[in-house]
């Protein structure tokens, strides 16, 4: 073989090779910057899901304070005329910081743990009805409880255990759904 064709063949073949490894290079090129893309728009996905998470979490801990400031304003010996209807302002807080709470990504311990209170702190209100200053404290407890709860998450702290009145509260509960599977047998036709 005499040597322009050797030299055009050695050429061929380099040519070929740097052609392969550039599509080679632009393959992975492009691989690791759809990967970084990617990458980048989880982080910002997980953002928006943390900021829209602690909105939700002031949110509700802006209406869990109005909730206990009224409360305590309620405690006086004549509620002010302006917190008339005392029982159905204090609901409406306790509903708006359920709500927010409701739209907390990621964080269903914290929400059951705050109805279970405001729950508890509702039925303690219309319950007790006629001795107003037993259904304030309670619905006081219950705000307290669930701010010490919703505060303490939003740190990044471990949950605070279980009152106990929230856990008195919760084996009246049980006791009062026992009593009634009891009373109600559910047929089994």
């Amino acid at each position: 073989m005499d040597g322009e064709v050797l030299s055009g063949l050695i050429g061929l073949g380099g040519a070929l090779i740097g052609g392969a490894v550039s599509v080679w290079a632009t393959v992975a090129t492009q691989k690791q910057q759809a990967q970084e893309s990617y990458r980048q728009q989880r982080e910002e996905q997980h953002k928006l899901i943390e900021q829209r998470g602690r909105e939700a979490g002031e949110k509700a801990l802006t209406e869990l304070y109005a909730l206990r400031r009224h409360l305590v304003e309620c405690t006086q010996d004549n509620i002010p005329e302006d917190h008339q209807p005392w029982r159905k302002i204090a609901k409406d807080h306790m509903d708006e910081a359920e709500l927010a709470v409701g739209l907390m990504p990621q964080a269903s311990e914290v929400r059951e743990r705050i109805e279970e209170v405001l729950e508890a702190a509702f039925i303690h209100m219309v319950r007790s009805s006629g001795e107003v200053d037993r259904e304030v404290l309670h619905a006081k407890r219950g705000a307290t409880e669930a701010i010490d709860i919703l505060s303490a998450y939003m740190r990044g702290d471990r949950l605070p255990e279980a009152s106990a009145w929230a856990m008195r509260y919760r084996e009246h509960a049980a006791h009062s759904a026992a009593t009634y599977a009891l009373e109600n047998p559910v047929d089994e036709d």
